[in-house]
């Protein structure tokens, strides 16, 4: 909770320098600013539930050579991609995590904050419509008018905004009414009342958060120096405009509701004045695109910035939740049940990592599917090819082969480059399987009895496309399965469709690709569709164990995570 309240307070932190920066830019040019101010509130909310990561489809001639990195399963250059937010480093993993209960405190005082000034806002409303009714109506430069006893010169109300003047103002001359009147006409017009309250009630959703506070202040200022603005610009004097400001804001009321657009308050009226004064320099068209870039730049950086993954800090969600469920009426930790919930997390984590590499693998060969090779394109198919072997360095060797199964091309890591050979495969599972089916998954075998490899076949949407067949080099898999740490002496393997070991700690299991379809737990998942809960077996070693399982999308295969009955079971 903490963490995530640091992290609003950034990001509204650099929406506010932001805005600051592109209202500069805005008044230099003489242009209106009040809806920057009300767009970086809302943005300081909204971008607080964007997504840390998207997804981003990028075309195949911007990707650039780079080499993949032994200990990195997934090809860094894909045609989708995603694209994470920075995270904030004032909230890291390594501090002191908060209890339960001042969590749950911090998150009832944010609820009680937001339902006070939410009920400050409506007794507010409720207040003016009550003082509104013992108001005098009147005409003043005019026009239609409410006559307080000391409320005003101001706009109120929201559906119907009427202007109110104390009576006082009905004392001074003819053109100081007329200068007031018109400026409260002008935030009428501008629909300034409105704007206001709708800034307040987001206020309300995260009223503990400074910097919206500060928004709201800049949003007011803003309001007025635009009414100013579109007052001087119906051709009255700036002299006499602000004598008149200065007049009126030396006995002007301090009792307003919060949704009214006001003539300005005293600690505005010198910032104004500046404003109205300001003259333009030789630079301040340099200057105003400066700010603008600079504006731009910061709200860019606080769209960027990642919302933290820990609940308290210093824990991710997911341990939190974890922890909750763990823990017994009396208190006590249910350790079976969270080393099971650990060993899940295992499983899926390998699972869903062969997942993304399996695809991603995938959307690299189906570019080279789009059109079919013919014998004047066969330069282009092979560098097309040679591109694809530098992008993806798992890709071994890519062979095309026409729609009648015949090799045109064929490009290899570990052998010579063969053009047009015609090597007929239309009786071969790589070709009958890719056609029927358009994707094809190969069992897993040894190459030079070394490293796994799987024979990955796709074919394209037109017929005449063609097939396109890679040997896919799945070392990465081994790396990843060599280091999960699965507790002291347990152990995470892959098993493929058939029930063989591709993957394991122990190299001279996974190069012989035992054969484990005899064990239970193997016998079970292959022929049940959900994954099932922690279960005890037998190893390959006729140890009992626990073991849980996950699947990888695509090829079948089977993730298994065991960790032996006696560390499972201990306290």
């Amino acid at each position: 909770m903490l963490s995530w309240m640091l992290y609003s307070i950034v990001v509204s932190l650099l929406m506010g320098l932001a805005a600051l920066a592109l209202e500069r830019s805005a008044q230099i040019r003489q242009r209106p600013a009040r809806w920057l101010w009300g767009t970086c509130m809302v943005a300081s909310l909204a971008i607080l539930f964007i997504p840390s990561k998207v997804s981003v489809q990028i075309p195949e001639t911007t990707h650039a050579d780079r080499a993949i990195s032994s200990k990195i399963l997934t090809p860094p250059q894909t045609t989708a991609i995603e694209t994470s937010r920075f995270t904030l480093p004032i909230i890291g993993t390594d501090q002191t995590p908060l209890s339960n209960g001042v969590s749950t405190l911090l998150d009832w005082t944010w609820r009680m904050a937001s339902m006070a000034l939410a009920l400050v806002i409506l007794a507010s409303g409720a207040h003016l419509s009550w003082r509104r009714r013992r108001w005098d109506r009147g005409h003043m430069a005019g026009t239609a008018v409410y006559i307080s006893e000391d409320t005003g010169p101001a706009v109120v109300g929201f559906l119907r905004p009427h202007i109110v003047v104390p009576r006082w103002l009905t004392k001074l001359s003819p053109d100081e009414q007329e200068l007031v009147i018109a400026h409260e006409r002008s935030h009428l017009g501008a629909y300034d009342t409105q704007l206001l309250t709708i800034a307040v009630c987001l206020l309300a959703c995260m009223p503990w958060n400074l910097m919206l506070w500060w928004q709201l202040r800049r949003l007011r200022l803003a309001i007025e120096i635009d009414c100013d603005a579109r007052v001087l610009s119906l051709g009255y004097p700036v002299a006499r405009y602000s004598e008149t400001l200065i007049a009126v804001g030396e006995r002007q009321s301090a009792s307003y509701a919060m949704t009214m657009a006001r003539y300005g308050s005293k600690s505005f009226l010198e910032q104004r004045i500046h404003n109205m004064l300001r003259k333009k320099t030789r630079r301040a068209q340099v200057s105003a695109l400066a700010l603008a870039c600079l504006g731009v730049g910061l709200a860019v950086c606080a769209a960027e910035v990642a919302p933290p993954k820990v609940d308290f800090v210093g824990k991710t969600s997911d341990q939190v939740s974890a922890d909750r469920q763990l823990l017994q009426a009396n208190g006590t930790a249910d350790f079976q049940v969270l080393r099971s919930q650990i060993l899940h997390m295992q499983a899926e984590r390998i699972a869903d990592k062969l997942t993304q590499f399996i695809k991603e693998s995938q959307n690299q060969v189906a570019w080279t599917t789009h059109l079919p090779l013919t014998a004047g394109s066969s330069d282009q198919g092979r560098f097309d090819a040679l591109r694809l072997l530098r992008q993806v360095p798992a890709i071994t060797e890519l062979s095309k082969l026409d729609a009648e199964g015949k090799e045109l091309l064929k490009v290899s890591r570990l052998a010579m480059d063969v053009v047009g050979s015609g090597t007929d495969y239309s009786k071969e599972a790589n070709f009958t399987e890719t056609v029927a089916k358009k994707i094809y998954y190969g069992p897993v075998y040894m190459r030079g009895e070394s490293e796994p490899h799987m024979t990955l076949g796709m074919a394209g949407k037109r017929f005449d496309a063609g097939v396109s067949v890679v040997e896919l080099n799945l070392k990465p898999m081994w790396d990843i399965v060599q280091q999960t740490k699965v507790g002291d002496h347990g152990v995470a393997y892959v098993v493929n469709a058939e029930g063989r070991v591709i993957a394991h700690p122990d190299f001279s299991v996974g190069k012989s690709l035992r054969d484990v379809s005899s064990l239970a737990q193997v016998q079970e998942a292959r022929t049940t569709p959900s994954t099932a809960s922690v279960r005890m077996a037998r190893d390959m070693s006729d140890q009992e164990v626990v073991v849980v399982y996950a699947r990888v999308a695509g090829p079948g295969w089977l993730v298994f995570v065991e960790l032996p009955i006696g560390e499972w079971t201990k306290n």
